[in-house]
């Protein structure tokens, strides 16, 4: 690429950033991050320093990946105030790769905190940038000062586009904090007030997930739906953020083929973008969870452990956390308990905030241990569970457990399954009827009714929609 030396030629700066997306496109299709994202610092690096008033935030979209990025092109009157971009952009754009990459944490929210000092509110782009460093790499309390300190700066809210960005930005915060309500009611806000275009798209994707954490399946799939979201999303920009809030839905349905194939999607987005981060979506553990639930367990062991290896690069607690409770459904009797009591201390570490994964987690080892017949520390994991659900606000949640609780209540309450009875259990779980089942599995018709009757007996339930709730591959 060539610099345009001209500070004042505004056409130049523009077509020589439209040549480092180019690049950077063509390092990520072959697998070359590093060299993708050499080539946007280069283009950052001298952009920044002509500081020509010319070029505003929304002329550095899609250098760097992030949720609600800044479109190149759009309306320049809606942001404000137009002013040159400032040399802490770069710094926070440097967080933000290190945030895609999955390397060096520490480093990630030191730059971010840096690129925040003594902030001028000049530039929102590096408020996004610096925050959602600081989120992803499990620096909760930090990311809500600053936040905190952006709502008390009450210029930003009076005008569409920084009261949007602020407010979906405390949204999403609140989110991986584990307080789901709340950041329902945050994106709700935006959305009745009409999200600007740039966020419209994550501020549906993320009140999506909101939902489903809080396990109001209905008005999910309605907002999903009113956005038209359930549908082709060629003309999404934020697909990645779309595909995996779908794919949670689909997948708390019951849906296990739908939701693999979104999270795949998914996947291909991020990985497109150079981003290998599962702390920005952890996309490989959920589609191994579909898989498992489908019976392809190669490829489900496959993507956990690919997971696992990224998250563990990370070190973030929450992302190793969430990547071992993946795994342990795919590991050996005694050995899968073992992974989920250590996914759940880490998902306790430090208030990481990952508190519906924990409220999953305590619930599957809570179930695993009643069907093995441990039934009293299976009801101590259920009651923990309980109270994650409580302190999250999840009533749907907490009476899942509850439920759980008393129809477990008595030791002889379960029996266990038989391997082929998990095996149908599972089948039917992820949404197979019977006649699918037997072919799958090679079985007679009468064979795959005679093992669900027996599974509803030892489980204690009626039918396949309390199957479904049970939420736990039964191996």
């Amino acid at each position: 690429m060539t610099e345009p030396g001209n500070e004042d030629d505004a056409e130049a700066i523009l077509s020589y950033l439209d040549e480092a997306r180019s690049e950077r496109a063509r390092f990520c299709a072959m697998g070359r991050f590093s060299e993708a994202d050499e080539a946007v610092l280069r283009a950052l690096r001298h952009v920044l320093s002509v500081a020509s008033p010319n070029i505003t935030g929304p002329d550095l979209g899609n250098l760097v990946y992030v949720a609600g990025r800044p479109r190149p092109g759009a309306p320049r009157t809606l942001y404000v105030p137009r002013q040159p971009v400032p040399a802490k952009r770069l710094t926070a754009t440097c967080a933000l790769m290190l945030v895609n990459r999955g390397c060096e944490p520490k480093t990630a929210v030191d730059m971010a905190d840096g690129a925040l000092f003594s902030y001028k509110w000049d530039d929102m782009g590096t408020f996004w940038y610096a925050v959602t460093t600081m989120v992803y790499a499990g620096e909760a309390d930090l990311a809500r000062a600053h936040l905190e300190r952006a709502v008390a700066h009450s210029g930003w809210l009076a005008s569409p586009v920084p009261y949007s960005l602020l407010t979906v930005l405390r949204g999403r915060a609140a989110a991986l904090r584990g307080e789901p309500a709340a950041a329902r009611q945050l994106f709700e806000s935006v959305l009745e007030r009409g999200a600007v275009p740039q966020f419209a798209e994550v501020t549906v994707a993320w009140a999506v997930a909101a939902l489903v954490d809080l396990g109001d399946i209905d008005s999910a799939s309605t907002l999903l739906r009113v956005h038209r979201f359930d549908r082709n999303l060629d003309n999404v920009v934020d697909r990645a953020e779309v595909f995996a809030a779908r794919g949670g839905l689909y997948q708390a349905l019951g849906r296990s083929q739908l939701a693999y194939e979104d999270y795949l999607a998914c996947g291909r987005e991020l990985t497109g973008l150079g981003v290998t981060n599962p702390a920005v979506i952890a996309w490989r553990s959920q589609a191994a969870l579909c898989a498992a639930a489908m019976g392809r367990l190669t490829l489900a062991f496959s993507l956990a452990q690919e997971e696992l290896v990224q998250a563990r690069r990370w070190g973030v607690p929450q992302t190793v956390g969430t990547a071992l409770r993946a795994v342990a459904h795919l590991a050996e009797e005694g050995r899968d308990v073992e992974l989920l009591r250590e996914a759940i201390g880490l998902l306790r570490k430090n208030q990481s905030g990952a508190k519906s994964v924990l409220m999953r987690a305590q619930y599957e080892l809570g179930v695993k241990l009643s069907f093995r017949g441990q039934s009293e520390e299976g009801r101590a994991a259920l009651r923990e569970s309980l109270d994650t659900a409580i302190s999250i606000g999840s009533k749907v949640w907490a009476d899942r457990v509850d439920d759980a609780i008393r129809r477990w209540a008595v030791a002889s309450a379960v029996e266990k399954l038989t391997v082929r009875e998990a095996k149908v259990a599972n089948l039917a779980k992820a949404g197979s009827g019977n006649k699918e089942i037997a072919a799958h599995l090679k079985l007679a018709n009468s064979t795959v009714e005679f093992h669900l009757s027996n599974v509803y007996r030892k489980l204690g339930i009626s039918g396949r929609d309390e199957l479904r709730s049970i939420m736990v591959p039964l191996l």
